[in-house]
């Protein structure tokens, strides 16, 4: 598949109606996800053939764009029981519900959520959130989540659920601190290309109500790396 058809393909990926503040939930453009993916198999062909995870899924667009270009299989990992009910309204319309797998579970967790000896993959896909917004916790829950830094917990996680290698979308601006989180995990680290990922405004905050984005909400633009991980050693990760 060319990599305009791809990107035709996803525009018919529904998005959120109302993306919620505080989980960050921007949806990864057609754009950047054919791109992504489309690199991943032409490049290194971490895609086709191989097992998969999403970690944060939202509304399904990496993962429909990994079984466009044939990936074997696919558990796709998010907290909010909303995205996911989305993300399988996309999965029925693609006539993928054999090749994708929901899981809700939240990433937030300090300990990573998952049993490896149960579900590990080839390859990771994500777009992390960025870390720029706050969640609340109550006083019990302090312990279990991580409160700051979550796109570096979400590629902890993936540094231990990956086999071979990791895609994932960091903001430009921390990519210093990327490489030595990379290292320090024992991951090889490629930026692949610079790209500009336009994210809805969010609606200024009502009260008692959460912060959402509209879909028509206006856009600005981050400036953000693609970046593959390869896990140096699998048997030591």
């Amino acid at each position: 598949m060319k990599l305009k058809e791809l990107e035709s393909h996803l525009s018919n990926v529904t998005n959120f109606a109302n993306a919620k503040e505080h989980l960050e939930q921007y949806m990864t453009t057609p754009h950047l996800a054919a791109r992504m993916i489309y690199t991943a198999q032409t490049q290194y062909e971490d895609i086709e053939s191989n097992h998969l995870i999403d970690l944060g899924i939202g509304t399904g667009m990496l993962s429909i764009a990994s079984c466009l270009l044939n990936a074997e299989h696919i558990f796709g990992f998010d907290c909010d029981p909303d995205a996911l009910k989305l993300c399988q309204s996309n999965i029925e319309e693609f006539e993928l519900e054999s090749t994708i797998d929901l899981i809700q579970t939240d990433l937030r967790r300090i300990r990573l959520p998952v049993d490896l000896h149960r579900i590990q993959a080839d390859t990771i896909i994500m777009n992390p959130p960025f870390g720029t917004k706050t969640f609340s916790i109550s006083s019990t829950e302090q312990d279990e989540f991580c409160s700051i830094g979550i796109d570096m917990h979400f590629l902890h996680h993936a540094s231990r659920l990956a086999r071979h290698s990791i895609y994932s979308l960091h903001k430009t601006s921390t990519r210093d601190h990327i490489y030595k989180k990379a290292n320090d995990w024992n991951m090889k680290m490629d930026v692949l290309a610079v790209l500009q990922f336009d994210i809805p405004k969010l609606e200024k905050k009502r009260s008692n109500r959460p912060n959402s984005t509209a879909t028509n909400a206006p856009l600005k633009a981050i400036e953000v790396d693609l970046i593959r991980f390869e896990i140096k050693d699998f048997n030591d990760n």
